[in-house]
């Protein structure tokens, strides 16, 4: 694991920090794991919107 991964696991860093830091470091890190993350921050990135919007991302609220 990277320190990108670590500190965004633990809180440390927000999407939008670890995006940041993955745009420094992308380049020793490898395609493959820059997927990863890629994949995780969007995944971390779709949560919060769901969250934030009341509908869990289940689909339409039921009547």
């Amino acid at each position: 694991m990277c320190l990108i991964c670590v500190d965004f696991q633990k809180g440390r860093l927000t999407t939008r920090e670890a995006r940041r830091a993955l745009g420094e470091m992308a380049v020793s890190l490898g395609r493959a794991h820059v997927g990863e993350i890629e994949a995780t921050l969007a995944e971390a990135e779709a949560a919060a919107k769901a969250a934030s919007s009341g509908s869990g991302g289940n689909g339409p609220p039921s009547p």
